[in-house]
């Protein structure tokens, strides 16, 4: 007989910064897309120290494309109220889901300067979307800050996409691509944490564990064992 038991190995010896582990300590609310003309619906519940994010996205009828729903802490806009996570090199967050496949999965963070996208987002937050593999077990996610941009799109949550109204977006990257990536300032000013479900149409359910800050990937897998 095997059981399944977590075997973890760490790729860097850099202490992880905790931003978020469902404590209590930090007021969630969610938001979706009805404000903005849309169907789709969701829930944020915290619940034995994890946030559960669960619902469905649905096709906006005036945009002929899925919406999105959204989670988020409460923002301290005019004072960072994280630690400071410039040595860090992305978010990572231990989750669990029994929609894996979902494709419209992202993480967000606001910070004091950060600019804004639209007219829609009056304070603007970086955005990234995080994939999941497949299977309910609880899993490691590591989301790069290279992954994130302030200019996403409304319609798409994307930061590659042009919007109906013209609008071209763009993603982090070299050059004069730099712009759109989160600076050394940001990443020393967060002012709040965002989940999302956008952009892909479907039930989804989600469930964070912890969200940290991190200089390296933490490799997490499955190995099996005599019992």
């Amino acid at each position: 007989m095997y059981k399944l038991v977590l075997a973890t190995a760490l790729l860097s010896t850099a202490a992880a910064q905790t931003l978020e582990t469902f404590d209590g300590s930090r007021t969630w609310s969610e938001t979706n897309d009805p404000v903005m003309g849309g169907l789709s619906q969701a829930t944020f519940k915290i619940s034995q120290g994890t946030g559960v994010f669960n619902g469905t996205c649905k096709i906006v009828p005036s945009l002929q494309a899925p919406g999105f729903c959204s989670a988020q802490s409460e923002k301290t806009h005019l004072r960072a109220s994280y630690p400071d996570v410039s040595k860090s090199k992305g978010l990572e967050l231990v989750v669990r889901s029994t929609t894996p496949t979902f494709k419209g999965f992202k993480v967000a963070f606001a910070t004091k300067h950060a600019k804004s996208s639209s007219r829609y987002t009056p304070f603007g937050t970086f955005k990234a979307p995080f994939a999941l593999s497949s299977g309910a077990r609880e899993q490691t996610v590591f989301v790069p800050f290279t992954d994130f941009s302030w200019d996403w799109s409304p319609y798409t949550g994307e930061c590659d996409t042009k919007d109906p109204t013209g609008v071209q977006h763009h993603c982090c990257g070299e050059g004069d691509l730099e712009q759109y990536c989160p600076s050394s300032k940001d990443l020393a000013e967060l002012t709040g944490l965002e989940l999302w479900a956008e952009g892909a149409e479907g039930d989804f359910h989600l469930e964070v564990k912890s969200i940290a800050a991190v200089a390296a990937p933490t490799l997490r897998y499955n190995k099996k064992v005599d019992a």
